[in-house]
């Protein structure tokens, strides 16, 4: 006989994963004008300590300006791997990549596809 019986325990309740934002169509928000609404904090939210719980983050405007064109940086990057332009080549098409995902604003020439 073992030192611990099992125990049996009840059974589990389905968790069902819901939508966090849900979408409304163009015909119902003009017939009833129902509205998603922005989810942007604006006061600070603090716990009983006084330590803020949450934070927005303040609105800003990334500018990304590369060293040289969107080809001569492709250029750079069929370079030796031992040179350090090779490398900085890459870094700046990978630096436009995320500018472009994340709208990011991009001085001097618009990269060709990188």
């Amino acid at each position: 006989m073992p030192a611990t019986p099992e125990i049996l325990r009840p059974e589990v309740p389905e968790v069902s994963e819901r939508q966090e934002e849900f979408i409304i169509p163009e015909t119902l928000q003009q017939s009833t004008g129902v509205q998603v609404v922005q989810k942007n904090f604006k006061s600070q939210i603090k716990d009983d300590q006084g330590q803020p719980l949450i934070q927005t983050p303040p609105t800003q405007v990334i500018e990304v300006s590369p060293p040289a064109d969107a080809e001569t940086l492709k250029d750079w990057t069929k370079g030796p791997i031992d040179s350090s332009q090779t490398w900085l080549g890459a870094f700046w098409l990978k630096i436009f990549k995320k500018a472009m995902l994340f709208g990011w604003k991009i001085l001097g020439k618009e990269p060709n596809a990188a």
